[in-house]
């Protein structure tokens, strides 16, 4: 897992990339430390009801992204974090990630050896801080609660999630036929940033 890289483009610029691996639901049990305090994961999952349709596996894509939303700000809130605000670059560079991870069939970050911050790029974002979250299912097997609950588990995930610079927010989610050697899998793609 790749949790904080730290590199230089374009000259005197400092871009640093938070991203973690994929989550998965099988993720175990791990408590971290997150505002200088131990807390577990399950600390930041919002309680059923709190979002929206994000106890659905069902739910149309659009419901399931503003549960996404939601429940990622929910989480921010636990350690006084600024909410997130929703950014269609943002979510256009989640997009083209989770289609690059389709069309190349790899579960990663740089599928197809792309650049990491080559979708976020591409997406017209200017950004001095990114990172990003996958997550990858079979369609209608997982609600968004359980996704955020996935990426709440790791650590890195969560680092990700929770990182006090990020303003704003992105997420798609992509279909990603024989990804998981399911005609029916998906994967979940959440961008985070800082303007720059």
């Amino acid at each position: 897992m790749q949790t904080v890289t730290a590199r230089r483009v374009g000259g005197p610029v400092r871009v640093a990339l938070v991203v973690a691996a994929a989550a998965t639901l099988a993720a175990a049990f791990a408590a971290g430390t997150a505002g200088g305090a131990e807390r577990s994961w399950s600390a930041y999952l919002a309680p059923a009801g709190a979002c929206s349709g994000a106890q659905d596996a069902a739910a149309a894509p659009l419901v399931q992204k503003r549960a996404i939303r939601c429940l990622v700000n929910w989480a921010r809130a636990q350690d006084s974090r600024r909410r997130l605000a929703p950014s269609r670059a943002l979510r256009h560079a989640a997009a083209l990630k989770g289609q690059k991870v389709a069309t190349c069939n790899q579960f990663s970050h740089t599928p197809c050896n792309a650049d990491v911050t080559a979708a976020v790029r591409a997406s017209g974002y200017r950004f001095s801080m990114f990172g990003e979250n996958l997550f990858a299912g079979t369609s209608g097997s997982a609600s968004a609660r359980e996704v955020v609950a996935a990426w709440l588990r790791s650590p890195s995930h969560r680092a990700t999630l929770l990182h006090p610079e990020f303003q704003d927010f992105g997420a798609a989610r992509v279909e990603a036929p024989n990804l998981l050697g399911s005609r029916a899998s998906i994967v979940w793609v959440t961008a985070f940033a800082a303007p720059g």
